[in-house]
């Protein structure tokens, strides 16, 4: 999408009265390109950079947008207003002016440049005091772009002007030795601030759709009508979307009459943001497109080497008859065929001439064995022709079929008529089906874990981790004041014995009981006696890019143990109830 000139005219004029001193609430980025200001109850000002379908349009805020910051916007642009908005005659630019005081009263006024260039668009920032660049969406660097540099603290420099004639004074001269189809094309290189659907309604105003040359007068008449044009462009209420010559769709203020509409709007803003919307959907259409039309043309190259084999056995098949006549003629001379050689020639006992064939032999076989392949040859090509001739119908069937749904999808231009010609491309085996994902198990939270769980004599809990992965978990979601306790030198799980609000430090009977768990549940089960160090969980520090399960701890004691299970901690409650 390209908006014109004269369209931006329009759109200028049209959010004027809407954006004019409107204090812009919040801004940020959504995806890379689109700055969102929020305008209060008029809604959100778009300024797109895309290098596709660059644009400017009050919209409403996309509901799964992802909000970005930017600090060069948030500094110069929240709390800013709105005092202004223009466009550059004949150009894609488009200014909007905005105000801000400070909290000790300094206003700085600056300028949001939009440059809707397509390819180069941008949107720039500029202090209107020193003409310097406070931010832009799109930095380039000098490297980049010979003629102009746009990087925060650079003075802006607008982008170099086209050497085109303004359309007041355009002299049409050249038009003359234009073909009549080209006419279009020459008119939008010659004057400024014309596009091609632009360019398009000015022949159809002045009548120059017949094929015949150009007078002095009529030039001169259309040089009026250009004038004209531009001094009053015939804007209609709205927006339109119609049809360029590629079809592709184009926002149009104008009321044109050279092409068919295909939707009237109430506004251009909405214009504009449908056919964006369409252009999203045909980009991602095209790209699904482009994925079926590679799996089409490799399926056509392996058809084609296909067909190609297939008829070169179809030339093979055609000589049976003179492999059976060579394999004959072997077996009359066999006792005259040497050993090990390539070529010999015989005279063909079964021409009334008699004349030499020369027969081509397989030295690594004698003679009878060349003369048994020659005649298995013929009866093979013989039985083979008429399968064959059948496999040839079937691969031309294939490519045809091939070529006629390759043009099919290049005349698609609706996601409905994709799908259709998708189902039948899979119905008919020549793209494979999309393979259903098989649902994978979400992984659990950080939080969600599931420690064995034991307490103490005195009542104290104990968790024990039962892997690596949840080791790693059980210790990060602990307090700090809370005990760590492992085995010292051996494998094993990570031991945390919680404080759950106590104040007293735990008894030496405790943190026994605990480091017993600690050995019992590593490699060192087996052992008698087992060193086990223990230390508050703030001293416990994972490496970075450590595996998990691995730790390092600070300030440590070693208690020596003897492995063995504490009661479960159902067992523990259970037993108070029965006490109780």
């Amino acid at each position: 999408m390209n908006l014109s000139p004269l369209t931006l005219r329009r759109l200028c004029d049209e959010l004027r009265p809407q954006i004019d001193h409107r204090l812009i609430r919040d801004v940020f980025l959504v995806g890379r390109h689109d700055l969102f200001l929020h305008l209060g109850d008029a809604g959100y000002l778009l300024l797109s950079a895309h290098p596709g379908r660059s644009c400017l349009m009050l919209t409403q805020l996309p509901s799964e947008a992802q909000r970005l910051r930017i600090p060069w916007a948030d500094r110069y642009l929240r709390g800013a207003g709105i005092i202004g908005i223009e466009h550059v005659p004949h150009e894609r630019i488009v200014h909007i002016i905005v105000r801000k005081r400070d909290r000790i009263g300094t206003v700085t006024d600056s300028r949001i440049i939009c440059e809707l260039i397509n390819r180069y668009a941008n949107v720039v920032l500029v202090d209107m005091r020193t003409s310097r660049i406070l931010g832009a969406l799109r930095s380039v660097r000098a490297r980049q772009n010979r003629v102009r540099e746009i990087a925060p603290g650079k003075f802006y420099h607008p982008p170099p002007a086209l050497d085109r004639m303004p359309p007041e004074s355009a002299k049409l001269s050249f038009l003359a030795d234009i073909p009549e189809d080209a006419r279009a094309d020459a008119l939008v290189q010659h004057i400024a601030g014309l596009d091609l659907l632009s360019a398009r309604e000015l022949l159809h105003i002045a009548g120059f759709g017949e094929k015949r040359p150009l007078s002095a007068s009529d030039i001169a008449n259309f040089a009026e009508i250009i004038r004209t044009f531009f001094a009053n462009p015939p804007f209609c209420d709205g927006g339109l979307r119609v049809r360029e010559g590629d079809n592709r769709n184009a926002v149009c203020a104008l009321g044109i009459r050279h092409t068919q509409i295909e939707q009237a709007y109430r506004s251009l803003s909405e214009a504009i943001s449908d056919v964006v919307a369409c252009e999203v959907e045909s980009e991602a259409l095209k790209g699904r497109q482009k994925n079926i039309e590679k799996d089409l043309k490799n399926r056509l190259t392996v058809c084609e080497r296909k067909i190609g084999r297939i008829r070169a056995d179809i030339d093979d098949a055609a000589n049976a008859d003179l492999y059976e006549k060579m394999g004959n003629v072997l077996m009359c001379h066999i006792a005259q065929i040497p050993a090990n050689v390539d070529t010999i020639t015989l005279p063909d006992v079964f021409d009334p001439s008699c004349e030499d064939m020369v027969i081509s032999l397989n030295p690594r076989r004698t003679a009878s064995e060349n003369a048994s392949a020659y005649l298995k040859r013929a009866q093979k090509a013989r039985k083979g022709a008429p399968i064959l001739a059948k496999r040839l119908e079937v691969a031309q069937r294939e490519r045809d079929e091939i070529l006629h749904y390759t043009d099919r999808l290049n005349a698609v231009r609706l996601e409905a008529e994709f799908d259709e010609i998708r189902r039948e491309l899979e119905d008919a085996r020549l793209i494979k089906a999309p393979k259903k994902r098989p649902r994978v198990r979400s992984k659990r939270q950080s939080g969600d874990i599931h420690p064995r769980r034991y307490r103490t004599q005195d009542g104290w809990r104990v968790l024990v981790g039962r892997n690596n992965t949840e080791n790693d978990r059980l210790t990060k979601s602990s307090g700090r004041d809370d005990f760590f306790l492992h085995v010292h030198g051996c494998p094993g799980s990570h031991v945390i014995l919680k404080r759950d609000g106590r104040a007293d430090h735990p008894s030496r009977k405790t943190l026994e009981e605990a480091a017993c768990l600690a050995a019992y549940w590593s490699k060192a089960r087996g052992a008698k006696r087992v060193p086990v160090n223990y230390t508050e969980v703030r001293y416990v520090q994972k490496p970075r890019g450590a595996p998990p399960g691995l730790v390092t701890i600070r300030n440590e004691k070693t208690l020596m143990v003897s492995p063995r299970e504490l009661k479960r901690e159902d067992e523990w409650t259970n037993r108070r109830i029965d006490e109780w």
